[in-house]
C-alpha cells in the first residue's frame, strides 16, 4: 500500500500559488517516477477554506507538509495556520513563505521548520524541502 503525503500550499497570491503548486506536483513527479507513496496537494487561497480543512481533522497524525504565506486575508496569518497544523500533527513540516525579512524575528513565536523568502528561487528550494520531507518519510 503505498504511503500518502499531504503537501499545503497556503498562499492568497494566485498567480505564487498555481506557481508553486505546479513546481511541487511537478518535480516529484518527474524525479520519482516508480514511487512508493501518493502526493496529494490540498492548495488554498483563502485562509478560512485552510482552516476549515485543520479543524477538520482530516490532517491530523498524517505525514504533511505545509508551505505557508504569512500575510494571508481574512485577519489570519501564517503563524496561526501553522500553530493549528502543529497543535494536531505534531510531526507536520512547515515553510513559511514571505516577501519580509523582517518575518524571520515575528515567526519565533509560531516555530516554523523554515522560512523561505518568496523571490525568484522560492519554489526551487520549496521543492528542495519537499523531496527532503519525502525521503524522510518512505525510507
Amino acid at each position: 500500500m503505498k504511503k500518502t503525503i499531504n503537501v499545503l500550499v497556503v498562499e492568497d497570491n494566485e498567480y505564487f500559488n498555481n506557481l508553486l503548486s505546479k513546481v511541487l506536483q511537478q518535480s516529484v513527479n518527474a524525479v520519482q517516477p516508480g514511487r512508493n507513496y501518493k502526493l496529494v496537494l490540498h492548495s488554498f487561497t483563502d485562509s478560512l477554506e485552510c482552516v476549515k480543512k485543520i479543524k477538520s481533522r482530516e490532517l491530523e497524525n498524517k505525514d504533511t507538509i505545509a508551505f505557508v504565506d504569512y500575510y494571508m486575508g481574512n485577519g489570519i496569518n501564517g503563524a496561526h495556520i501553522i500553530k493549528l497544523l502543529k497543535e494536531q500533527n505534531h510531526d507536520a513540516m512547515t515553510v513559511l513563505l514571505s516577501q519580509s525579512k523582517a518575518i524571520e524575528e515575528k515567526s519565533n513565536l509560531n516555530h516554523p521548520d523554515y522560512i523561505v523568502m518568496k523571490d525568484a528561487l522560492a519554489p526551487a528550494l520549496c521543492r528542495l524541502y519537499l523531496e527532503q520531507f519525502i525521503e524522510n518519510k518512505i525510507s
